[in-house]
């Protein structure tokens, strides 16, 4: 049996994962991460993206939307602002929130804050298709 991670996954709301695994993929700000047992501590942001571990020869995946990833002493915790399991993502809901951050980000009239918000929000939907696809 392998040496295992532990794993807790949270959001605002609620505890989502609490689980062990032989690998966890992290979508990194600077790029992805794949974390195994015995890994330096770090510290670091999350990009929208879709986000995994291993149990077994299951993988397991989900769509964060960004937040904070931390591991320390064979820990992982994932501080994530939302989590979709696959099942649970709405196909015309985030086609539609592509469609709307893409028309916001045409215009050429965005403040700063209002062009990284449809930024963020064109990413996470981009994520969401992405994960969908078979």
């Amino acid at each position: 049996m392998a040496d295992l991670l532990q794993l807790s996954i949270v959001t605002p709301e609620k505890l989502i994962v609490a689980d062990d695994a032989e690998q966890v993929n992290i979508p990194g700000t600077e790029g992805d991460l794949g974390i195994l047992f015995d890994h330096a501590p770090i510290l670091t942001t999350m990009r929208a993206g879709t986000l995994s571990y291993q149990k077994g020869n299951e993988i397991i995946a989900m769509v964060v939307s960004g937040g904070y990833a931390e591991v320390t002493a064979n820990r992982v915790t994932i501080l994530a602002e939302t989590v979709e399991f696959k099942d649970e993502i709405d196909l015309e809901r985030a086609e539609a929130a592509r469609k709307k951050a893409e028309e916001t980000l045409s215009r050429s009239d965005l403040g700063h804050d209002e062009f990284e918000d449809a930024q963020k929000e064109l990413f996470r939907a981009i994520a969401r298709l992405e994960e969908t696809q078979d």
